[in-house]
């Protein structure tokens, strides 16, 4: 790598899961970045020698929130007499449960 110019590509951060393994996460732009360890790490074997695995999910399904939370108005309701419906209104809350 000496010569070269380094380009940072994803930033990590260090994780642990619930069972205790500790792993990276990130984001490389539309796609979610995991690096864990290999369970089957052999010292001496080809095949599992390597100590980690690069994973990579679509970002899409795990995309984070935008930042503005605008809720867009409902068209106005009318009864079924057609008269407009004169009840209160009451904004959502921008979290979903």
């Amino acid at each position: 790598m000496s010569g070269s110019a380094l380009l940072q590509a994803a930033r990590l951060w260090e994780r642990t899961s619930a069972k205790g393994t500790r792993y990276m996460s990130g984001r490389l732009g539309g796609v979610k970045v995991v690096i864990m360890p290999n369970r089957d790490h052999v010292e001496g074997d080809a095949a599992n020698s390597h100590t980690h695995i690069l994973y990579f999910q679509d970002g899409m399904a795990t995309a984070p929130r935008p930042a503005d939370h605008t809720a867009v108005a409902p068209p106005e309701r009318t009864h079924k007499a057609g008269r407009p419906d004169t009840r209160q209104r009451v904004e959502d809350d921008p979290v979903p449960f």
